[in-house]
């Protein structure tokens, strides 16, 4: 893939390796925005390339063992609050609605 602006890795890395994958996935891939990585916890390492090339890292509950939410969802989430201004800083989780 040449064009994308959030990429998704699925295999679940240990945290440390997964912040190195992200490094590795946005390195690769000039254009991109976002990457994800699911860890090895319910959790999912995102990374954000920011205006001078820097990437910031947030570490995101995916929803718990209730509602798993999968990195694609995350990193689509992350990335739309990035592109409308927010700051990846102010996330702390993302977790499903429940159902009515």
């Amino acid at each position: 893939m040449k064009h994308a602006d959030a990429l998704v890795s699925r295999v679940p890395l240990p945290p440390e390796r997964a912040h190195r994958r992200v490094r590795e996935m946005l390195a690769d891939h000039s254009g991109c925005l976002a990457a994800a990585v699911p860890d090895t916890t319910t959790m999912c390492v995102v990374g954000i390339r920011g205006r001078v090339g820097a990437v910031s890292f947030v570490r995101l509950d995916r929803g718990g063992a209730d509602a798993p939410l999968s990195p694609h969802a995350v990193v689509s989430v992350v990335h739309a609050w990035v592109v409308s201004g927010g700051s990846p800083r102010a996330l702390r989780s993302i977790a499903p609605m429940p159902r009515r």
